[in-house]
């Protein structure tokens, strides 16, 4: 896989320089503390030629949360579920994880408890989001019109993003917050967010709450994709009357992102949890936008 194409959370998560309508993106995260890199359980994902990005957070609680959560965001990257152009019904899309999920678990090699445990299935918050350029409005055909015809004028990129659970994407034009998706205010998050599963028992309560939602996207527009430690911080920061995008923005290696992240924990300003940020902006030298750095 190319470093820019499309990459996941890790070590080496992707970095792309920017070329024509492609966005500069950059990802971050940190495991909780006390946790190794191995126990992170966060995900994320992103595909440059689809202009898809996602993020999911495995629940903690559950068993191989992070494979299904890794699971989930590069699903969504190749084929989002309810968006163009395939429009494939959310519990169809996830049916062939469920079953990927469920072959990938060492069933007899688990004790009697972690296999009670894993028989409950895994559990994960999923947001993606999916720009598309609207096709233009279909025309009445006539020789007169084919022989005058002229290069179709494509609108600016629109974006339709999914939600289930309580990881947000955050939308700054001018400097300004335009969107909180899916959820606008701190107080909204809570201890028992909505969490899709591995086990198809265990879903009914998702299919008639999945939040949708959609908007314009010019250029110079910077887009947050984060998991919901950081999605509180972001919206405490923005109803006290600051600009956590600019705080975030200047972070711009991983080291920088994991020491902010730890002095903001020990303030107690962050969740200690699992943190995860994907950023993008639509133009490289965008007021803000951030620097290109190398894959590590």
């Amino acid at each position: 896989m190319a470093p820019g194409d499309a990459g996941h959370g890790g070590p080496g998560a992707g970095v792309s320089e920017p070329a024509g309508m492609e966005p500069l993106v950059q990802v971050f995260w940190v495991p909780k503390l006390g946790n190794s890199e191995e126990e992170y359980e966060d995900a994320c994902a992103y595909s440059l030629a689809a202009r898809r990005f996602a993020v999911a957070d495995g629940a903690t609680e559950s068993s191989f949360a992070d494979r299904w959560a890794r699971s989930l965001v590069q699903r969504y990257t190749a084929e989002p579920p309810l968006m163009p152009p395939a429009r494939v019904p959310l519990p169809e899309w996830v049916t062939p994880l469920q079953h990927q999920w469920h072959a990938g678990v060492d069933w007899e090699a688990l004790p009697w408890f972690a296999e009670e445990k894993a028989r409950n299935g895994a559990y994960a918050s999923l947001l993606g989001v999916n720009f598309i350029e609207p096709e233009p409005p279909a025309a009445r055909f006539s020789l007169l019109n084919w022989f005058r015809r002229k290069p179709a004028v494509i609108p600016g990129l629109r974006w339709q993003a999914m939600a289930i659970g309580d990881s947000c994407l955050f939308h700054v034009r001018a400097n300004q917050l335009l969107k909180s998706f899916p959820l606008a205010t701190a107080a909204a998050f809570n201890d028992r967010p909505l969490l899709l599963g591995s086990n198809p028992a265990r879903n009914q309560s998702v299919w008639g709450a999945v939040q949708l939602a959609e908007g314009d996207c010019q250029i110079g527009d910077l887009f947050l994709l984060v998991t919901d430690a950081l999605g509180k911080w972001f919206l405490q920061s923005c109803e006290a009357g600051g600009r956590p995008w600019e705080t975030l923005l200047a972070l711009g290696t991983q080291a920088e992102f994991g020491a902010w992240v730890n002095k903001a924990r020990e303030e107690r300003t962050l969740k200690n949890d699992d943190t995860t940020l994907v950023l993008f902006a639509w133009q490289a030298d965008a007021p803000g936008a951030p620097a290109p750095t190398p894959p590590s």
